[in-house]
């Protein structure tokens, strides 16, 4: 059985694992995403580790996939200055492993490796063009077109949560205003909440403080029959069928996936997402399409640096 080494580097943690073709996870190690160089020596040696204890000779090891945030260089194999990562700056993270270790490595953004890894192993296995939605902290997204990465000409296509929904809106992280990130996201779902919530509100006995709540105590609320927090997700859930339903009438793909923190609440964000896709996008799309829950969860992120080599070999 081949190997193959996922690096999943984020901006608060990084895992790293170990993999079959199959998609069967037999190692994994997680820490904190330190410093630039803490960071690199503590992933070389669990990269050491597991290939002591699995294939000391490198003889069934496929190769290195590594998935993080952008933005990228994927021609050159460089990391250059992600926002949630100040001290890493135009690192060259294909070269640096290559060099260490000797195997192939293929990079590419988070989003993009967890749309790949639900096309190869989760809700998208039976199709071969989805759109994926990662509805966390921030918004991403990640195309797959006959069953392979679509990037566009910079590298970028897919930032699905900085289009502009509502011109003129909240201002978003990136400096634009309107942005999706910034009216469906789950940091935009606990700002509405700390916007509204009347004193004796559940979401704010929930967040003991108004600037603690976050979109779980939103969701707790609204799973407990809290109308202003079933207001706050059907809004979110709104502006995202909005985007769901340009992505249909754009691309018409087969399948859209959504995952992420946000998409963990199940029927009070799908419920009124798809009654809005439905009512907004045409018929004959919209009946071609399967809007799904992603099937993977918290392994996507090691199974989508995984599934970079997969695709590359």
């Amino acid at each position: 059985m081949p190997y193959i080494i996922g690096i999943d580097i984020g901006g608060t943690k990084t895992s790293i694992s170990l993999g079959s073709s199959q998609g069967k996870i037999l190692a994994k190690e997680v820490f904190a995403t330190g410093s630039l160089k803490t960071t690199l020596s503590q992933a070389k040696g669990v990269i050491r580790a597991f290939l002591s204890r699995y294939d000391k000779g490198l003889k069934r090891t496929k190769g290195i996939g590594i998935s993080c945030a952008g933005p990228l260089d994927l021609k050159k194999g460089i990391l250059y200055n992600p926002p949630n990562m100040p001290t890493w700056r135009n690192v060259p993270l294909k070269k640096i492993f290559a060099q260490s270790f000797n195997l192939p490595v293929a990079l590419d953004n988070d989003a993009n490796a967890a749309a790949l890894a639900e096309k190869l192993f989760g809700a998208g296995k039976k199709v071969d063009n989805l759109f994926y939605y990662t509805v966390s902290t921030g918004i991403g997204g990640g195309l797959i077109l006959n069953g392979e990465i679509y990037h566009g000409a910079s590298f970028d296509a897919g930032e699905i949560g900085h289009t502009v929904i509502m011109p003129g809106g909240p201002k978003c992280g990136c400096g634009k205003r309107g942005c999706l990130e910034a009216l469906a996201s789950g940091t935009a779902i606990a700002r509405m909440a700390r916007e509204k919530a009347a004193k004796n509100s559940p979401i704010l006995r929930l967040a003991g403080k108004r600037k603690d709540i976050d979109a779980g105590h939103v969701a707790c609320a609204a799973e407990a029959g809290d109308r202003l927090a079933r207001e706050i997700y059907a809004r979110a859930a709104f502006y995202l069928a909005i985007s769901v339903t340009n992505v249909i009438q754009v691309l018409n793909p087969e399948m859209i996936v959504i995952g992420g923190g946000v998409s963990k609440t199940g029927p009070l964000l799908f419920k009124p997402l798809i009654k809005s896709v439905r009512a907004f996008a045409w018929k004959r799309p919209y009946r071609s399409c399967k809007i799904l829950p992603a099937k993977l969860k918290d392994k996507v992120g090691d199974l989508g640096a995984i599934s970079l080599i997969l695709k590359k070999s």
